[in-house]
């Protein structure tokens, strides 16, 4: 938050791949102007983890298999304000076009490896 509070709004400590499903918030999040979101997904793809679908353990990337990593976070965003639509929609693309520049500079293999995915 803008006064440097840390507020979890999702955390799923023994995630099991038969819950693997959309999330909403029972009632509306109210993120003060100046909140940064950051999203971070782990998983164990050791030996000790049972339900760990390779034996033996074995690299995980990006993919659409169960055995490939698919975590992902999806953001609605909806202004208190209607007439702030706008400046969201724009403040947000500009988000996103710096996000993408920023990591295709320090990787320059992800584009190639977006394609390959995108083209499956």
């Amino acid at each position: 938050m803008p006064s440097g509070e840390v507020k979890t709004l999702l955390s799923i400590r023994d995630w099991d791949f038969a819950w693997q499903d959309r999330y909403f918030f029972k009632d509306k999040v109210t993120l003060p102007a100046g909140t940064r979101l950051d999203a971070e997904i782990h998983w164990d793809n050791s030996a000790s983890n049972p339900r760990n679908p390779s034996n033996p353990p074995a690299r995980v990337t990006w993919g659409e298999q169960s055995k490939d990593e698919m975590g992902s976070v999806t953001l609605i965003a909806v202004p208190d304000n209607p007439d702030d639509l706008e400046a969201l929609s724009r403040d947000y693309g500009a988000h996103r076009r710096a996000m993408a520049q920023s990591r295709l500079a320090s990787d320059p293999g992800f584009a190639a490896r977006l394609r390959a995915l995108l083209a499956q």
